[in-house]
């Protein structure tokens, strides 16, 4: 355990060297760890739920009658603009958020000698740290992974009960990180503590409490507050072609296009086939077909004062049985109505790449950036304060599936048909659309 000690020393003097500059590089670059530890932790609970939603409501309007002839003369033609509008469900706006720092050491030593050499004089070692700023780095986030692991353990390192997710508002989450008294306290309760204690004498305590004084690192975490949004809004052109054997060929395209400014640029593509059952139904009383549809979906978007980015891409699979009944000249208005219901099945495969640099008030914190001219607002760089210039990537693969019902109907007036529908599942989503065939 001595060796902790020696090394220990050898970093202290690494931070005090570095302490002419505006920031601590020692402090700046273990924050970083904490934070992507911090974000990858929650990535799945705070990005997901707009990934999952931006993905089932495009993933609806895909038919509006059951009735496909099992065969035309000629082919037919259908050409709409659907509109759709998701609601986001109380519980997808807040998350319970949490840090996984790792496992704690299974033997010291030997992490610590990553980072350095150790010999032996006159029968006792020593320990001498490698030249590179890179072994120093790696032994300061050794020691400071290994005490807010203690405290963790110890109940003393405890995130917030709620964070929100991308959907939701929850402005200056705070994830409080102990101070340097706590860290010594935990350290001091450790078995192995108190045998460094033995072995190096009293000079351990102040020089891991000038270490950890030196780093200087931030009191607190801070969690994305979130953008607060309740609904999304999706338009979409269609393209549908048939009949060949009672099968329906649908094609949609979006660019690329900014729904909203909190959400960004979404766009995608789809294709799926439509197939008749009731052709062979003996008595045709109502019009049943089943259909699969495929999507690819892209989403971007940058977020907060430091244009923190999102890039999400999805592959979305819809199957479908539905039915209708069609009911003709109704009112005197209407060619003919159809009512239709339908169960779908979706199944969307994302992965989202989230690119990040530490929030500004954290960069304030560190002595990255200087204060702003206006409270609140954002703060300039400098070239003695440069701010974060190397950003973090965490990629996170998620996968979801969702039941669906959807209850509608379409009115036929000449050529236009007016199609209104409502889909219950895990998203609830209204939807409807304009067509025009011939």
């Amino acid at each position: 355990m001595r060796n902790l000690v020696a090394g220990a020393m050898l970093l202290c003097c690494s931070v005090v060297a570095a302490a002419q500059q505006l920031w601590n590089p020692l402090a700046v670059d273990i924050t970083r760890t904490l934070v992507k530890d911090l974000f990858e932790t929650n990535a799945v609970s705070y990005v997901q739920p707009m990934v999952e939603t931006i993905n089932a409501t495009s993933n609806a309007r895909f038919y509006s009658t059951a009735y496909v002839p099992a065969s035309v003369d000629a082919p037919y033609f259908r050409v709409g603009m659907q509109g759709m509008l998701g609601f986001v469900r109380q519980d997808m706006r807040t998350f319970k958020p949490s840090i996984d720092l790792g496992s704690p050491s299974q033997d010291l030593i030997r992490d610590v000698s990553q980072y350095g050499t150790i010999t032996f004089v006159n029968g006792s070692p020593a320990f001498s740290i490698k030249p590179t700023y890179g072994d120093t780095l790696g032994l300061a986030t050794l020691l400071m992974k290994e005490m807010l692991l203690e405290a963790q353990k110890q109940g003393k390192l405890v995130p917030p009960p709620l964070a929100a997710t991308l959907f939701g508002n929850m402005p200056d989450v705070q994830f409080n990180l102990p101070t340097t008294a706590t860290l010594l306290e935990v350290l001091r309760s450790r078995a192995d503590y108190q045998q460094l204690i033995a072995l190096g004498g009293p000079a351990v305590d102040s020089t891991l409490g000038n270490l950890l004084d030196s780093l200087a690192l931030p009191p607190y975490l801070t969690l994305p507050p979130g953008v607060d949004l309740s609904t999304l809004v999706a338009m979409v052109p269609q393209f549908e072609i048939g009949s060949l054997y009672g099968t329906e060929l649908l094609l949609r395209f979006i660019p690329a296009v900014e729904l909203d400014t909190n959400v960004g640029k979404f766009s995608f593509w789809g294709v799926g086939l439509k197939h008749s059952i009731s052709q062979y139904f003996p008595e045709r009383w109502f019009d049943m077909a089943v259909q699969a549809v495929y999507q690819g979906t892209s989403l971007t978007n940058t977020i907060g004062l430091t244009e923190s980015s999102l890039e999400a891409h999805a592959k979305i699979t819809n199957v479908n049985i539905h039915a209708s009944k069609r009911f003709d000249d109704v009112l005197g208005i209407f060619r003919h109505i159809d009512l239709f219901a339908g169960m779908s099945y979706d199944k969307v495969d994302a992965t989202s790449t989230y690119t990040y640099v530490l929030p500004q008030e954290i960069q304030l914190s560190l002595g990255l950036l200087p204060a702003p001219t206006v409270e609140g607002g954002k703060s300039e760089p400098t070239p003695e304060q440069p701010g974060d210039t190397r950003p973090q990537t965490s990629t996170v693969d998620a996968t979801s599936s969702n039941i669906k019902y959807t209850f509608g109907a379409t009115l036929q007036l000449g050529p236009a048909r007016f199609v209104f529908d409502y889909n219950v599942g895990r998203f609830n989503i209204f939807s409807g659309g304009v067509e025009v065939a011939w």
